[in-house]
């Protein structure tokens, strides 16, 4: 392997910083997404997942120290670093399943961000909330996590001074979720 990435490197010494950029790019998505697994519980998945990241960054990063000198090199690894971190997670969050928990708290504009909630398919549970300027009421939306930038949209367009807070469940039973049909 590392013979053919050499004969790349001599061929075209720009496709070879391309080449470095996207297999960067790969292995930092895949990095991301194998946390993602560990934090789901897929064990075998992640450990594949980890195997295949660190074959890609062990055979890219003894290229680019062997030839420490060339900037373009560099940089692609260092791009490809970034783009990687950013591809990566969008990719988990377009692939995530997982459930949480949103709350909000909006001191005067609850109603209008309950109800709208309520228009947009969402399940909200209110509660009375005691807060250092009094009573408050505090919505809590159990959805997918990929849901939550319409919620927090949602809420700050009737409130921006809204608080809201998110965290994952890890487990779940019953109730009511967007676009499910409720099991109670």
């Amino acid at each position: 392997m590392a013979e053919i990435l050499t004969e790349i490197q001599n061929l075209n010494p720009y496709l070879f910083s391309l080449f470095i950029f996207c297999s960067r790019i790969i292995d930092v998505s895949l990095g991301t997404f194998r946390v993602q697994m560990i934090v789901s519980r897929k064990k075998l998945l992640a450990g594949i997942i980890g195997f295949v990241e660190v074959f890609i960054f062990i055979l890219i990063v003894s290229k680019v120290i062997q030839d420490i000198g060339n900037w373009l090199n560099i940089l692609a690894y260092c791009g490809g670093f970034a783009a990687g971190n950013i591809i990566g997670i969008t990719i988990t969050e377009k692939t995530s399943q997982e459930i949480i928990s949103v709350g909000i708290i909006s001191k005067d504009h609850w109603p209008e961000i309950e109800q709208r909630l309520r228009e947009e398919g969402f399940g909200v549970t209110r509660n009375i909330g005691y807060g250092l300027q009094g009573e408050l009421q505090v919505l809590r939306i159990i959805t997918q996590r990929n849901l939550f930038p319409k919620i927090r949209d949602i809420a700050l367009e009737y409130d921006p001074k809204s608080f809201i807070t998110s965290y994952l469940i890890v487990g779940r039973s019953g109730g009511y979720l967007y676009n499910v049909k409720s099991k109670i």
